[in-house]
């Protein structure tokens, strides 16, 4: 029996929690059963696939993976089935950075995420398109302050000359630091949960936000998604010609089934 699970990997430090759907009888047919376990499977695949893409000119996207563990339940009456789990994952790989010019985009090279004020909480980011508003608060392009020292960064430019960001996140306004940026990593960065496009959550898995010792952002360069277009768009092709196998295997268990009801049984 096909059960799809919506799962949080086991990290050690807290037990793993699995959100259980039963969709199919436990006496259908293995042949319908296989073959609708797989289409699942498959559909899910094309979901995660598919987000990528559409985010491959997301600034600071991490693509996400999928896939899939057994695990042997117990029905009511005592009898054993299998089920998968679902368990999504994040590619934490750096993406491209590409040069823009503008003064208020920031990269940063090597580990580390900014940190931005929500109205859920603070929230971590790898895409660092920022602005000034009137009020001459950094803020993403969401409208969300960016936080150093935890507190939001106020960039008062009173003669009009370009503001600049060190390479180690210290702003200095006419010449004057004016603060510095927080960038901040945790012990386990794989567990950090998504929220949106391109914002990050902490988790216990995850662990505490801790500042990034030599921190090192480029102003003027922005870090694109970590998606590589060619490679997804391959693996949507052959996702989607998967799932039409899947589908041809359903249509023939069905003619199968067809063939006993109508003509295996009929009497000579």
């Amino acid at each position: 029996m096909l059960i799809v699970l919506d799962v949080k990997k086991n990290t050690g430090k807290e037990d793993m929690t699995m959100n259980i759907t039963t969709g199919l009888h436990p006496y259908t047919r293995l042949g319908h059963m296989e073959a609708l376990e797989g289409a699942i499977m498959t559909e899910r695949r094309l979901d995660i696939a598919a987000n990528n893409l559409a985010n491959a000119d997301t600034p600071g996207f991490r693509k996400q993976g999928i896939t899939f563990e057994e695990y042997m339940l117990q029905e009511q009456d005592g009898n054993n089935r299998t089920a998968k789990g679902e368990v999504i994952w994040q590619d934490l790989s750096a993406g491209s950075v590409h040069f823009t010019e503008n003064q208020w985009d920031f990269a940063i090279n090597g580990e580390g995420f900014f940190s931005v004020q929500t109205p859920a909480g603070i929230r971590y980011t790898r895409a660092g398109n920022f602005m000034l508003d009137s009020q001459g608060q950094l803020i993403t392009q969401d409208g969300y302050p960016v936080l150093g020292g935890g507190a939001p960064i106020i960039l008062e430019d009173t003669t009009g000359k370009y503001i600049t960001l060190s390479p180690d996140g210290h702003f200095f306004v006419d010449e004057t630091d004016a603060g510095q940026i927080d960038v901040v990593t945790f012990d386990n960065p794989e567990y950090l949960q998504r929220m949106g496009r391109n914002y990050f959550s902490e988790t216990p898995a995850a662990g505490a936000p801790q500042p990034v010792e030599d921190v090192n952002i480029a102003q003027g360069y922005l870090e694109l998604s970590n998606v590589n277009e060619l490679e997804d768009m391959i693996n949507l092709i052959d996702l989607h010609r998967a799932y039409e196998i899947q589908q041809k295997s359903l249509q023939a268990v069905d003619h199968m089934d067809d063939k006993a009801a109508n003509t295996v049984g009929k009497v000579a």
